[in-house]
């Protein structure tokens, strides 16, 4: 048999002459990797083509994202009645910390409730502009807030436990949020009894 190669010139030969394959018969003959740089193309590969829902299968709920200053937090969309910007409150003499004051809503009376005091932040120096109407039926109560910022997507962190008030979740595209346990939230806020309408 004639040799067409050149002189001086070798084949290049794959390392045992062995070929290695993965699911789906797709094998690969490469004579210039080793068989350990060939299994790193088809690990490589295969998690390419993996469907995207094989990637994350956790749970996912949609929330509510808003500030109080600089902080931002989290509500679960299902907790929320309303969202609207905050109407004229009248004060309450003598009324705890966190209430800011009543509101008339849609033939209501709201309490308008400041989180800031419950989360044990500092209280905005600006006043909330916007507010987050709960779903609860008495006393109706409604969260100052400094902005509301956007709706999204974020891993559901189920029961946060009796003494979680916030809990970090992972949102769509990677970021963090602290999630607010709504009810803990509420039983919070609610130290003694509040005007219901």
């Amino acid at each position: 048999r004639h040799d067409r190669r050149q002189p001086g010139r070798r084949r290049p030969r794959h390392p045992g002459g062995r070929r290695m394959s993965m699911p789906g018969d797709l094998r690969v003959a490469a004579p210039f990797l080793d068989a350990e740089a060939v299994a790193a193309v088809l690990a490589e590969r295969q998690r390419a083509l993996a469907p995207p829902e094989a990637a994350d299968q956790r749970s996912r709920i949609r929330v509510l994202t808003w500030t109080l200053g600089e902080e931002t937090y989290a509500t679960p969309l299902a907790d929320l009645f309303e969202v609207a910007a905050i109407p004229r409150v009248t004060a309450v003499p003598g009324a705890p910390a966190a209430l800011v004051g009543l509101i008339a809503w849609r033939g209501a009376v709201l309490n308008l409730f400041d989180p800031a005091v419950a989360l044990r932040l500092a209280t905005p120096e600006e006043p909330g502009r916007a507010m987050l109407v709960l779903r609860h039926a008495a006393p109706r109560i409604a969260l100052q807030v400094s902005a509301i910022t956007a709706a999204t997507a974020v891993v559901d962190p189920g029961a946060t436990g009796g003494e979680a008030l916030t809990r970090f979740v992972e949102a769509d595209g990677g970021q963090r949020l602290a999630v607010v346990n709504t009810a803990l939230l509420i039983q919070r806020l609610l130290a003694r009894p509040l005007q219901e309408g």
